[in-house]
């Protein structure tokens, strides 16, 4: 049987739908400030609420400390019921992460934890990957809570969706870990900024792998909304980039049951890799109908290695040694960053219901984590001032280290340029040490990028495509 070889095109669905935002002239921004250099801080663990929902307005005092500054109230949206129920509880224990990390586990008598000489409380809501809910959301804590960030989400429609909002309330949207390049392509703002990935690095840091070693040409079956569109955009970039060609691309709608058309078609294109953009259950479908179909001996399947809780249902023992993309898994990353994330997330949330299995970091936990560090580092940099001019300074040309390594925010798109890896599949048992808890020690490294290494083009257009500046570019309608 032919070897799986897997990319990562994993994560963020939802909504068949591309939201088109309107887009207001908004005055230029100061240039970037420098970033200083970026010192590691090591904590112990803090014995604290995790999220604090209802909090009163008035500053509060630390003992021995000058009194603090107003509550800072950030709202995060993602998906935290459905299919996409688990992207959206790695989001949010990722972010509150890193407010921990980035405080020191310093906290007020409410155990909010404190930035910029701020008490922070994040308000947690639930878009359902409904763009229409999302927006509602939004509005609802701008307006009624009186939030002034927001954070996430999982869908990438309702990231599109969001990038309105930010715009016509002033209001900084730091998406994570909503994938589509849309967000800071044709439907960028300045108000919209990004610590997830785009779908260019899931192609990228895969296209020529796949075209040196299987072959040129590649059919796509991708999901029918902004994150699978976004890709196939992204890949036939990519393929060209190193000398391949796109010849089948295939979209089948999010609630599909039965992919054995698209699959045939794909099969019928002649093409020697079939590159997938898909998530939640249905990758489960869209694999056994392949297995069935036999498509996986006649072409390369191109996939994600994903979260690690849903990989046994996806990856069998016929895809072990298989090469693919993936865009954080725990046991990569050696850097300080990572090392405290994965000590005291374990310390944190072992002793939960959910603790044998999510116990330690995955896929978005690093992504909710760098928002957290981001958003952190720039209030720092403006004394706590989160207006929409004093932020946008404070985040274009941002680089800073997280738990992936280096992140850097272009301040031409807002594009966030970071490593990504190629990974051999070696393992499938989650549990090799037989405690009871996964530790889900699945890959072998092969290679990790450096953060600006893959060369994401700019995709801005309109009234905002000379941003570009020097940057590659390609045309996105």
């Amino acid at each position: 049987m032919k070897k799986l070889h897997l990319t990562i095109l994993t994560i963020l669905i939802i909504i068949p739908l591309l939201v088109t935002s309107c887009v207001q002239k908004v005055e230029e921004m100061p240039a970037p400030i420098e970033e200083p250099e970026v010192k590691e801080i090591i904590v112990e663990e803090p014995e604290v609420e995790e999220i604090v929902v209802e909090e009163p307005e008035e500053a509060e005092k630390v003992e021995g400390e000058a009194e603090l500054g107003p509550v800072l109230k950030i709202g995060q949206i993602g998906q935290m019921s459905g299919l996409m129920a688990l992207y959206g509880l790695q989001q949010q224990r990722g972010f509150l992460m890193g407010l921990e990390y980035m405080s020191g586990g310093k906290t007020d008598d409410q155990g909010r934890y404190i930035i910029a000489n701020r008490p922070v409380e994040v308000i947690v809501k639930d878009d359902e990957g409904d763009p229409e809910k999302a927006v509602a959301l939004a509005l609802e804590l701008i307006e009624r809570d009186g939030v002034e960030l927001i954070q996430g989400p999982v869908s990438s429609a309702s990231a599109i969706a969001l990038a309105n909002v930010a715009l016509e309330n002033e209001i900084i949207l730091m998406i994570d870990p909503a994938a589509s390049s849309f967000t800071t392509g044709p439907n960028f703002n300045p108000y919209v900024f990004r610590t997830a990935r785009t779908n260019f690095d899931d192609t990228l840091v895969i296209a020529k792998y796949l075209v040196e070693n299987v072959g040129p040409n590649f059919a796509h079956i991708g999901v029918d909304n902004a994150f699978g569109q976004g890709s196939g955009i992204a890949l036939k970039y990519s393929v060209e980039k190193f000398g391949g060609e796109l010849i089948a691309d295939i979209y089948a709608p999010f609630e599909t049951t039965d992919f054995t058309p698209y699959v045939q078609q794909a099969m019928d294109s002649g093409a020697e890799n079939l590159f997938l953009t898909w998530s939640g259950t249905g990758y489960v479908t869209l694999f056994q109908n392949m297995a069935d179909m036999g498509t996986l001996e006649v072409m390369t399947v191109g996939t994600g290695f994903g979260d690690n809780a849903s990989f046994a249902a996806v990856f069998g023992d016929d895809t072990l040694n298989s090469i693919g993309l993936n865009v954080y898994h725990y046991t990569v990353p050696d850097n300080l960053v990572n090392d405290w994330l994965v000590e005291n997330h374990y310390a944190r949330y072992v002793g939960e219901a959910d603790g044998a299995i999510n116990a330690y970091p995955d896929l978005f936990t690093a992504g909710g984590m760098a928002s957290a560090i981001a958003l952190v580092k720039a209030l720092e940099m403006t004394d706590g001032d989160t207006s929409g001019k004093a932020m946008i300074s404070a985040l274009e040309g941002l680089k800073f280290e997280g738990p992936k390594g280096t992140y850097y925010i272009r301040p031409e798109d807002h594009v966030c340029e970071q490593p990504m890896n190629i990974l051999q599949l070696v393992n499938l048992n989650p549990d090799l040490d037989g405690d009871g808890i996964n530790e889900y020690h699945f890959f072998d490294t092969i290679y990790v990028s450096e953060y600006d290494e893959l060369g994401v083009p700019c995709t801005l257009i309109g009234e905002y495509a000379d941003r570009c500046g020097d940057l590659p570019t390609i045309p996105v309608d």
